[in-house]
């Protein structure tokens, strides 16, 4: 049995076939408590003289089953370097996601007071947009338009639902900023499949309908993966919460009298003490008592995948709601896995294609529902005993 086919795109010139000899997809993160990591692609090329350049957008592809071609990374070139064998030169290119430019850019002008959504967008400008110092060639060599220097802010949710204080310390390291005001805001940055940088608020990943999550069987889980961890170091039942105006400190005396003091200290950029206390309530909720997770990833063998499962894996990119069934009752008593994907790591090659998916458990992204986001619909045809603790696993 053979995967499916590959397509490698480097600056417009597609290498299919027998001169794809291997493609690495790192993206995401591996816990949902981490913001920001750049998605990588290192891809091998059997070639003699591939057009290459440091800065080439670098696209790869997978066929459906139909055929059709599915986006699974976009990025520009970083490095590339050839070694000689006997069957001839074998070319390895790495290219990187839209966040490692923002991790080279500085802001030198200060940030107005504003909601995380719209200051990520803003700050998005700032990351991805080309600069002119950035434009190869001549002046004389130019024709730019606007429509040319735009960012794509289609995946970043707006407004935002929490208040940031302004910035006036200057520079500051864009993505410094970026993660500060996701982090500031309970929501998660990623980068999309085509290359545009993504923001779920909090609310994203409890609004997503249970018909949407993506079911895998656990038949389609390499056994090694069902390994599970409970961590003191994830404990919190003392919450200080820096804002712009000083810090709140909230507690939980249930947690406390259970496990004794487990303090921490969550640095933001919120602007005022009511959205603060908010956000250590919510810091509680989620870490106040000792969870499970998975140890690490779960591994899909690809070449016995059904070819539908496929296809829906093509699409995965963080935040996906994922149902995964048959799962040992030393990790789930239920025997159901539900939670959201954090990361990926494709690795294709024509031996043995696999992919590693980063979930985190359901519980650790239900943070309370925010009055100004959850609006009159959910509530329509909720029983009047409903207590607020469990709106909002009733409600997802």
């Amino acid at each position: 049995m053979t995967f499916r086919d590959i397509t490698v795109s480097i600056a417009g010139t597609d290498y299919t076939a027998d001169a794809v000899d291997g493609v690495e997809v790192s993206m995401g993160t591996q816990t949902a408590f981490e913001q920001s990591v750049t998605g990588s692609c290192r891809v091998s090329l059997i070639t003699e003289s591939p057009d290459i350049a440091i800065g080439d957008e670098l696209v790869v592809k997978v066929d459906d089953q139909n055929g059709s071609p599915v986006t699974l990374f976009t990025g520009t070139v970083s490095t590339y370097a050839t070694l000689i064998f006997d069957f001839g030169p074998l070319w390895t290119i790495s290219a990187s996601g839209p966040l490692t430019r923002a991790g080279r850019r500085e802001r030198t002008s200060s940030l107005a007071a504003d909601t995380e959504g719209d200051r990520i967008a803003e700050l998005a400008q700032d990351a991805l947009a080309q600069q002119w110092r950035e434009t190869p060639g001549t002046w004389a060599a130019q024709t730019p338009t606007w429509a040319g220097y735009a960012v794509d802010t289609s995946q970043i949710d707006q407004p935002g639902l929490y208040d940031l204080a302004a910035v006036t310390e200057l520079p500051v390291n864009v993505l410094d900023e970026l993660a500060a005001a996701a982090f500031s805001g309970s929501g998660w940055l990623y980068e999309t499949r085509d290359g545009v940088l993504g923001y779920g608020d909090s609310t994203r990943r409890e609004n997503t309908p249970a018909a949407d999550y993506l079911t895998i069987p656990g038949s389609a889980v390499d056994r090694s993966s069902w390994q599970s961890f409970t961590d003191e170091g994830n404990l919190v039942n003392i919450a200080e919460v820096i804002y712009d105006g000083g810090s709140a400190t909230i507690d939980d005396a249930t947690s406390l009298a259970l496990y004794g003091r487990w303090d921490r200290s969550y640095d933001t950029r919120l602007a005022d003490v009511g959205d603060a206390v908010a956000y250590g309530a919510r810091r509680l909720e989620l870490e106040s008592a000792p969870r499970t997770n998975l140890a690490g990833p779960l591994t899909l063998d690809l070449l016995n995948t059904s070819d539908d499962l496929l296809d829906d894996l093509l699409t995965v990119e963080r935040n996906y709601g994922v149902n995964v069934q048959d799962v040992p009752t030393y990790i789930k008593p239920e025997g159901v896995y539900r939670g959201f994907v954090e990361g990926y790591l494709w690795l294709l090659n024509p031996i043995q294609p696999t992919l590693q998916l980063f979930v985190s458990d359901y519980s650790l992204s239900n943070f309370g529902l925010r009055w100004a986001a959850a609006g009159p619909t959910p509530w329509n045809g909720v029983g009047a005993s409903l207590t607020w603790q469990d709106a909002t696993e009733a409600l997802a």
